[in-house]
């Protein structure tokens, strides 16, 4: 933001302003989105974008995100923080469902088993998994110190 002052002058913290809440709702449309097709999917609803349910429910969690953000008492910033690391949780608890996904016969039905893709899939998420305990091992007491 310091860079834009010569060019920009006081306008620049407005317009850094507007370009965090553009950031923000493009990155907040696209993964309400995914996530409202990956909840009908689970229960086998239209999956669709332009379907109600896809659109009433985006529209529902955008509305609630929007009342944590104005009741949120903090920076802007803590806020983005907890969503990243409630994004660093979500990801491999989502990933332990498609690894085990990935093992079901089922899944395989009519085919060969493709053991070596599915040992290095295993592989890939454990090292995923590791990683992630590293990171939130770390960003969590700097989230709590940021509080103080």
């Amino acid at each position: 933001m310091v860079s834009l002052v010569p060019f920009l002058g006081k306008a620049s913290n407005i317009v850094m302003g507007v370009a965090l809440l553009g950031a923000g709702f493009s990155s907040l449309l696209g993964n309400t989105q995914r996530g409202m097709v990956l909840l009908s999917a689970g229960f086998d609803k239209d999956v669709a974008l332009e379907s109600k349910l896809i659109r009433w429910g985006c529209m529902i969690t955008l509305a609630f995100a929007c009342v944590v953000c104005f009741i949120y008492d903090g920076s802007p910033t803590q806020l983005i923080f907890i969503a990243n690391i409630a994004t660093s949780i979500a990801t491999p608890v989502a990933g332990l469902f498609i690894t085990l996904m990935f093992w079901k016969k089922e899944v395989q039905a009519g085919l060969k088993a493709p053991r070596v893709l599915q040992v290095l899939m295993t592989v890939s998420y454990l090292f995923t998994l590791a990683m992630t305990v590293s990171a939130l091992a770390n960003y969590i007491p700097k989230l709590i110190a940021s509080f103080s």
